[in-house]
């Protein structure tokens, strides 16, 4: 059945049990806890590479890898840390990679920017801008190629979306039937200039269509509507064998690198106050306030018990980091940079 009538339904009919919810919320708290740790031991230089933080895009990553297989491949982007903690990479891998320890996840060598967890199948995190889409082909060839139903997941900013090869790898994608799950974060900037100043056509749905991939657009910063679009998308690629794209629109609350907030000389103050009410975690616990009222004191104990978790994972390598440090010898770290950059 061809992939534009199994996507007819609508995803607003599907509801999600209370339990499913709260699983939702503890993975999308853990992902923000984990930022915002980021944000602020960065001033420390610990933490010498860039880091590109996923605060207010933390729904996206939830939803969308929620509804996946462990055999679900996933690729990632150089604003990774939502995506690798959603597919389940590990977190004790993910810090230590952070602080260029040899028990990271590339074993200190790849930073922020190339997180890898085999095991959950985070198999490629790329600094490179829509460097990840192309290799998603090939490894939606293969998957094809041995006869398994398993999806590649391939996340790309709208920044990506400006990218020639973006669209060489939909017309590939659709030429050869191939289980590929594109993802766009459309957040409406790439770095600092607008979408809207970058491509005549902003609608990426529209476009990939004219590739031969179809595909839908959602509220980025609804968890539940993000994860029931990529439930039946999933289930159509593994049906059909063929591409399909979810647009996801979002707001990055913080800078395209480090820990600044992103707002005066990027986006007006006013709209950032806007988009802090709208932000996915707070609109999803206040849903869950009002649907499921006693749900709450289970969500105050997930908090606690992921910021404790996240608490020790950074203090543990904080102090391999001081150790190793000593142990080679390592200059002090450079002054902080300056927080108005980004």
């Amino acid at each position: 059945m061809p992939a534009r009538e199994l996507l007819s339904a609508s995803v607003s009919e599907r509801r999600m049990a209370p339990q499913r919810l709260l699983e939702l919320y503890e993975r999308m708290w853990r992902i923000r806890v984990v930022e915002e740790r980021i944000k602020d031991e960065y001033a420390s230089r610990r933490i010498r590479g860039p880091v590109h933080l996923s605060i207010g895009q933390e729904a996206i990553a939830v939803g969308v890898l929620s509804p996946c297989r462990q055999a679900d491949v996933c690729l990632s982007t150089h604003r990774n840390h939502a995506h690798y903690l959603a597919k389940g990479g590990g977190l004790t891998g993910m810090v230590h990679e952070l602080y260029g320890l040899p028990s990271g996840s590339c074993k200190g060598y790849g930073g922020s920017m190339h997180l890898f967890d085999r095991q959950a199948n985070v198999l490629l995190s790329s600094a490179v801008v829509a460097g990840s889409v192309p290799i998603a082909a090939g490894i939606a060839f293969a998957l094809k190629r041995d006869g398994t139903d398993g999806v590649c997941i391939s996340f790309v900013g709208d920044g990506g979306t400006d990218e020639g090869v973006f669209y060489e790898t939909l017309n590939l994608a659709a030429l050869l039937k191939l289980p590929v799950f594109f993802v766009v974060e459309n957040n409406g900037v790439s770095t600092l200039t607008p979408l809207a100043k970058r491509q005549a056509v902003p609608d990426v749905v529209s476009k990939a269509e004219r590739f031969g991939v179809q595909g839908m657009r959602v509220d980025g910063n609804d968890v539940v509507e993000v994860a029931a679009a990529s439930q039946q998308i999933l289930e159509c690629i593994r049906r059909s064998g063929e591409p399909l794209l979810l647009e996801a629109v979002t707001y990055r609350l913080c800078a395209h690198v480090g820990p600044a907030v992103y707002t005066s000389g990027i986006g007006a103050d006013e709209e950032l106050l806007t988009h802090l009410e709208q932000e996915p975690l707070k609109a999803f616990k206040a849903r869950i306030r009002s649907d499921y009222p006693e749900l709450i004191e289970a969500c105050a104990k997930r908090e606690q018990a992921v910021s404790e978790e996240v608490h020790q994972v950074f203090e543990e390598a904080k102090r391999r980091f001081d150790e190793e440090a000593v142990r080679v010898g390592l200059p002090p770290p450079p002054p902080p940079p300056d927080p108005r950059r980004v």
